[in-house]
């Protein structure tokens, strides 16, 4: 027959178990939603990068277009003036040429104004990337096997323990030597050697 004692001691084991059980399983869960987050925000933070490398080389492609049209308007600019006879002709290469400086000058100042912002949205994606790993990735906590050995052993040895736990309690024939002759619970053991858990441990003496 099961006591209070007993059942008090399956029911702690049993919350221990089921808790370590839990414990896994959550732990479990965790793993897979840190790897689809991983995975989404690597995806979130390649496509960022691709976005300001294609800018990149756009505002690239602007600057040798410009830069090869701005050219081209120089010679036809300095082939009319030549041919049109106006003046002194190095003096009318000379201000073409040197409108033609300042505009190149203004067009660099351009595209090195995009290329620091590029650099700018390279750090800023990075910092994106590593803010959304820290807010979504979650803490990975594995329950302990030995902590769960260490509770059902706890929980054991303060059934052991309990003077009032069935295996510390008289047996039938201890009862009826008791009742028939009188001789002490305590006697008939060091005679039998019949000892109880808490006989060991010196409980209830």
């Amino acid at each position: 027959m099961c006591g209070v004692n007993e059942a008090m001691a399956v029911l702690s084991i049993m919350k221990s178990v089921n808790d370590f059980q839990a414990g896994k399983a959550q732990a479990k869960a965790d793993r897979e939603s840190n790897k689809i987050t991983e995975a989404n925000t690597n995806m979130s933070y390649m496509n960022d990068l691709n976005k300001i490398e294609f800018e990149r080389i756009e505002a690239a492609r602007e600057m040798s277009l410009t830069d090869f049209g701005r050219k081209m308007e120089l010679r036809k600019q300095q082939a009319q003036a030549l041919n049109l006879g106006f003046g002194n002709p190095f003096k009318v290469v000379q201000d073409i040429m040197g409108r033609g400086d300042t505009d190149y000058v203004e067009l660099q100042n351009s595209f090195l104004s995009d290329m620091y912002k590029a650099n700018y949205q390279y750090d800023q994606a990075y910092s994106d990337f590593l803010n959304k790993r820290n807010r979504h990735l979650k803490t990975v906590s594995e329950p302990s096997a030995l902590g769960l050995g260490l509770q059902i052993a706890t929980t054991a040895g303060a059934y052991v323990m309990s003077p009032n736990s069935i295996v510390n309690q008289p047996s039938k024939a201890e009862m009826a030597n008791k009742a028939s002759y009188g001789w002490g619970i305590n006697a008939q053991r060091k005679i039998t050697g019949n000892y109880t858990p808490a006989d060991y441990l010196g409980v209830g003496k």
